[in-house]
């Protein structure tokens, strides 16, 4: 999950719907969760849902989330807080996943604490991340096509890394970081090109608002975020 830093906020809200298209400029069109390019129907998300108190036009409880991770099958109302959770505005969320190809998809890193995997295996069940067909418990419903797009990542990251390997040119380059950012998911890109930093640091500068000062070091590393437990 990628971290973002979302600023502040550009202007005072009496619509939350008018914050999208600002929102989406500063951390990039895609779900702040599991993290799909989505331009034309993606969704301000409060973090803390409105029937649990959450702030109806606060910046701080603004993210964006596509129709599934935000639906009734999955987050929408359930949190009652950010406890508990790894939040990608807040929390350096690189740290907490490991991304794998189907069916596993994605499960808290190994290098975790134990109580820092529970908080990230709630984050993954709130969300219905490692939702995947025959997938005891797991089962999306049948609108709900988000493991085709992670398929379809895996796909399209894996044939550039093939590329990457016979050719690492500054066009070689600009041709997978172009792929990656039409397609989002930038940590499962992130996650496969791990043994090439140029392409890391690169994948950073290309997907707006991702968190730098800290949660990446000058080779594109992680390192913890203030405040947080990662």
């Amino acid at each position: 999950m990628r971290p973002v830093d979302k600023g502040s906020a550009p202007q005072v809200y009496t619509n939350y719907q008018d914050a999208r298209n600002d929102l989406a400029n500063k951390i990039d069109w895609c779900c702040s969760y599991c993290e799909m390019k989505v331009m034309n129907s993606i969704n301000i998300d409060h973090v803390i849902p409105l029937s649990k108190g959450g702030a109806k036009l606060d910046w701080d409880n603004f993210l964006l989330a596509c129709f599934h991770c935000n639906g009734k099958s999955n987050k929408s109302d359930k949190n009652s807080s950010r406890t508990d959770y790894y939040w990608p505005d807040i929390d350096n969320t690189i740290n907490a996943f490991q991304y794998h190809p189907t069916p596993d998809i994605i499960g808290p890193k190994s290098s975790l604490s134990y109580k820092q995997k529970i908080k990230a295996q709630n984050t993954i069940d709130l969300l219905g991340l490692d939702k995947f067909p025959g997938k005891p418990n797991k089962e999306p419903t049948p609108g709900d096509k988000r493991w085709i797009a992670i398929q379809s990542a895996w796909l399209k990251a894996n044939k550039s890394m093939d590329n990457w390997k016979k050719q690492q040119s500054d066009e070689m380059l600009e041709m997978i970081i172009e792929c990656a950012h039409s397609d989002g998911h930038f940590s499962i890109w992130y996650e496969l090109f791990k043994s090439y930093d140029r392409v890391r640091k690169a994948l950073i500068a290309k997907f707006e608002g991702t968190y730098q000062p800290s949660t990446f070091d000058n080779r594109g590393k992680p390192s913890p975020r203030p405040h947080s437990d990662l």
